[in-house]
């Protein structure tokens, strides 16, 4: 790595940490401030809040980092401006994607890791916090009920089970219907007054089995009956289905097929799944948008380099909302809904760039 990419490399790093240690502050103090009275209430230790908050710190800071990206780059870049030394590199000959060449790869480095820390750490991360915050500071009892009633779970191959009651302690089911969809349409039923973990298997008894087909509906009654294939374990009804906003690439993809499998619609989710990729790249395109805002405006002080990144940023968290309601109406296909910010502004990069080159 030359010099000059190391310096520009340096400058923006500066402003980068102090531009995301001032986001996530503000975040923070705002948070406390909501929830002073919680504290207070419930007699919450200094430690506890402070290990609360440090949890929410990588997500925090997921969620403000195209804001600190923009702002960094102009930051750096027009201290380099106001020091003429954009001017020199200028007249050396380097043009503008030359001299953004160090940031482009650090954004997309940057952009890289946002993904893989929302893959691999917040979603353990979040339910951490999660429980630290009902068990710790709001005084709930995390142990849950012995029993869970009228509980419905989306399973695998397009299995859906309608349970009344099922004892946690004893792994059983009490009046279970499973229901089988193929091809959006019902193909089985299955009726039993109980089904118990037995062995490393559900063993369902007393109950009906029926199949649908063009020829109507056949069933027969069964004393034992055991499911060839069935995935889902003890654990699976012991605890509420998890939050799919909450969940990873993989993780939702899996929940999205077994929808599915289901017949359900699945149009809300496929925009959240693809919004996990387009969302981390926010940080490459706004960093084109601030090379070439900065290049073509050398002279930008503080406050306009604050004010033009918090517009920015907003215009585009604006319209990254926009597509996702869309998306999640149906108004819009899932890819074009999850995209679309990164799409309009993309394309204000490009022409920002072209107008850079030429000086314009």
């Amino acid at each position: 790595m030359k010099i000059l990419d190391r310096y520009v490399l340096r400058e923006t790093l500066t402003a980068l940490v102090a531009a995301l240690f001032f986001f996530v502050a503000v975040f923070v103090v705002v948070d406390l401030f909501e929830k002073i009275d919680t504290y207070l209430d419930n007699h919450v230790s200094a430690p506890v809040v402070a290990a609360y908050y440090a949890m929410g710190v990588p997500g925090i800071a997921l969620q403000v980092l195209p804001m600190a990206m923009l702002l960094s780059c102009l930051l750096a870049l027009g201290q380099l401006g106001r020091t003429n030394e954009l001017t020199a590199m200028r007249t050396a000959g380097l043009g503008p994607v030359r001299i953004a060449a160090p940031l482009i790869a650090m954004a997309a480095l940057v952009s890289i890791l946002a993904f893989t820390v929302n893959e691999l750490l917040l979603p353990d991360l979040n339910a951490h916090r999660i429980r630290l915050y009902r068990g710790e500071i709001k005084k709930e009892n995390l142990e849950g009920p012995q029993a869970r009633t009228n509980l419905a779970y989306l399973g695998s191959g397009g299995r859906t089970f309608l349970i009344r009651s099922y004892l946690i302690a004893q792994k059983e089911m009490r009046e279970v219907v499973i229901q089988e969809v193929r091809d959006n349409a019902l193909t089985g039923r299955i009726d039993a007054a109980t089904g118990r973990w037995e062995n490393g298997r559900w063993v369902f008894r007393n109950g009906y089995t029926r199949r649908f087909d063009k020829g109507g509906e056949t069933a027969a009654q069964f004393t034992e009956l055991t499911i060839p294939g069935l995935k889902e374990r003890p654990d699976d009804f012991a605890e509420a289905e998890e939050d799919p906003k909450g969940l990873s690439y993989w993780q939702l993809e899996d929940y999205i097929d077994r929808l599915h499998q289901s017949g359900s619609r699945v149009q809300k989710y496929l925009v959240e799944l693809y919004l996990k990729i387009s969302f981390p790249l926010t940080n490459l395109i706004v960093v084109l948008i601030g090379v070439a805002l900065a290049l073509r405006n050398r002279r930008g002080g503080l406050a306009i380099a604050f004010g033009l990144s918090v517009f920015i940023s907003f215009v585009y968290y604006a319209l990254i909302r926009t597509g996702q309601a869309l998306g999640h109406s149906g108004a819009l296909p899932p890819m074009l809904a999850a995209w679309l910010g990164n799409l309009v502004f993309g394309l204000l990069a490009m022409e920002l760039f072209r107008r850079a080159r030429r000086g314009g």
